[in-house]
């Protein structure tokens, strides 16, 4: 399989056969990942296997996307912080470009997984995995073995024509303006991560139910 044909097979997946995956499996995933670019070359991943079902269980309690506690196993993607270029952020984009090796090899090997950045916040993340201050949490993969087939195709929702300048961007459709609905969400979900865990355990129902987005 050529790299084009293996992107295009990558697929996220949400539900997972309970199936172990063979640690050897995970090591030459998280071996692609070392494989990525990242800022300056300084290559400071760091990778927390999480295999324990409780913890996945505490991070749902937490806030943490509520299918994650289904997969065999999770790997939380740390990053090292200490960058000079705040502006564009660079130590999350080289931990991003790992990320998406380690789903293009883990779809290569018939894995199943899924980037998850609806995580309870960074300051709970690190007291729960002892995260020492200089590495971020980037996002959490979760893999397992497909519970169910996918499609191996699914068009893109625009042509790459409409998305392409030359030179300076051209707008080919109206810029949409920020919405108050859209200023008001955010604003609810900070005020939701300030909360105590008891109060959110209590809405964890009503936001899976309507606020959170549903794939098939």
């Amino acid at each position: 399989m050529n790299i084009i044909e293996a992107l295009g097979k990558r697929r996220s997946i949400r539900t997972y056969k309970p199936d172990t995956v063979p640690r050897d499996l995970l090591m030459t995933i998280l071996e692609a990942a070392q494989m990525a670019p990242s800022a300056c070359n300084k290559q400071n991943w760091q990778f927390i296997i999480i295999e324990d079902d409780s913890l996945k269980q505490k991070l749902v309690k937490m806030g943490a996307a509520i299918f994650i506690k289904n997969a065999p196993v999770g790997i939380l993607v740390l990053y090292d912080n200490r960058t000079q270029n705040i502006e564009y952020s660079d130590h999350i984009q080289s931990g991003a470009a790992a990320i998406q090796n380690m789903l293009i090899a883990a779809s290569d090997l018939g894995i199943g997984a899924c980037w998850v950045c609806h995580l309870p916040p960074k300051r709970q993340l690190r007291k729960l995995f002892n995260i020492p201050w200089h590495l971020d949490p980037i996002a959490y993969i979760p893999m397992g073995y497909p519970k169910i087939s996918v499609h191996p195709t699914r068009p893109r929702k625009c042509n790459i024509q409409h998305l392409i300048s030359y030179n300076q961007f051209n707008a080919t459709e109206d810029i949409p303006k920020r919405s108050v609905g859209t200023i008001l969400r955010i604003i609810l979900i900070k005020i939701y991560y300030l909360l105590p865990m008891r109060f959110k355990n209590l809405l964890h129902p009503f936001i899976d139910k309507n606020i959170v987005t549903k794939f098939k």
